[in-house]
């Protein structure tokens, strides 16, 4: 409607000439990301970089890379990479067995951590359309299409579908929510981002454009990059929302999401994420959404100290609540 494309305009607009400014503190701590070289002409240039940062985790990306390269396998204008964070097992030959030809393998040459490597996959792509895929995680058929329909139509910085979430085994959880039916712009995605963060990895395409505008992954935020990103993301400008469950995120005992919530650290993380997103939040929903933020961590820290507690696991619920109460002082 006009009053919400209106509403958005001015979350963009405040949050614009807030940069300006110089009072967005975190999207000039950002890494830079350059441009693609002036000798690369823009039809030359692939329309799709898929990169799938991996690291242990040969098994899952195999059924990650599997739909990957069964939607856009023959064409001419798609980079699919594979980059490996010196992983143990052997990505290698799992790219070799299921992509071929069709599928870069890039070995890094020291250990660079998920968000390094996050944004050295970022910096290597070429392509217009940018789809940062986890290598345990996967797409559902459609996916690209859907995507470069959404890009093809809108001035979008990125485009967004619902995600599904699956355990170890594949095996169907819970889904994200609609963020508004049917598909079309995300008018409150700022505000709504700087609560929470309702963007799983695997649903979202970013422009390259939109990357070098604001910058790479923070990596003092090795729990929350992904969420700074998002609402520097909807701050620099629309996203499209495609009301389709298209994208696949895993959630496994060995992810490092895992590891960290048996600490709290997934909590602790969060509290300083929210004070800087806040700093980026328009002025007139800041303080809001700070108490908002802080109290839906809250809650959430509650929650799976609950569900931790059921499965057993008495010390990771303890400090999820002791983390959980650092967002309520």
């Amino acid at each position: 409607s006009g009053g919400s494309s209106g509403r958005w305009r001015h979350y963009w607009w405040v949050a614009a000439r807030e940069r300006t400014a110089g009072t967005v503190r975190r999207v000039s701590s950002a890494p830079t990301i350059p441009a693609v070289g002036d000798d690369t002409l823009p039809d030359e240039r692939p329309t799709w970089s898929v990169m799938i940062p991996v690291h242990d985790c040969a098994p899952l990306l195999e059924f990650a890379l599997a739909e990957v390269v069964a939607q856009l396998r023959g064409r001419t204008d798609v980079e699919i990479v594979v980059v490996d964070d010196m992983s143990t097992d052997d990505p290698r030959a799992v790219v070799e067995r299921v992509g071929g030809s069709a599928v870069r393998y890039v070995a890094l040459d020291e250990p660079h951590g998920a968000i390094r490597n996050f944004n050295a996959c970022v910096e290597m792509s070429t392509g217009r359309f940018i789809h940062l895929l986890h290598g345990d995680d996967g797409v559902l058929p459609g996916f690209y299409t859907a995507m470069e329909d959404a890009f093809g139509s809108v001035p979008a910085a990125a485009v967004l579908c619902r995600t599904r979430y699956i355990d170890e085994a594949g095996a169907a959880t819970v889904t994200t929510r609609s963020e508004r039916s049917p598909s079309g712009w995300w008018d409150d995605a700022i505000p709504t981002l700087a609560v929470s963060n309702r963007v799983r990895p695997a649903g979202i395409v970013v422009a390259r454009a939109t990357y070098e505008a604001i910058g790479g992954y923070r990596t003092d935020l090795p729990h929350a990059a992904d969420w700074d990103m998002w609402v520097r993301v909807a701050a620099h400008g629309p996203i499209w929302f495609v009301d389709e469950v298209l994208s696949l995120y895993r959630v496994h005992d060995a992810s490092d999401t895992a590891e960290r919530m048996r600490t709290g650290e997934n909590i602790r993380e969060r509290i300083d994420a929210i004070e800087i997103i806040a700093e980026s939040s328009p002025p007139d929903i800041r303080s809001k959404a700070r108490r908002q933020a802080l109290g839906y961590a809250a809650v959430y820290a509650a929650r799976t100290a609950l569900r931790l507690a059921r499965r057993g696991d008495v010390r990771a619920a303890a400090a999820q609540l002791w983390a959980g109460l650092g967002c309520l002082w």
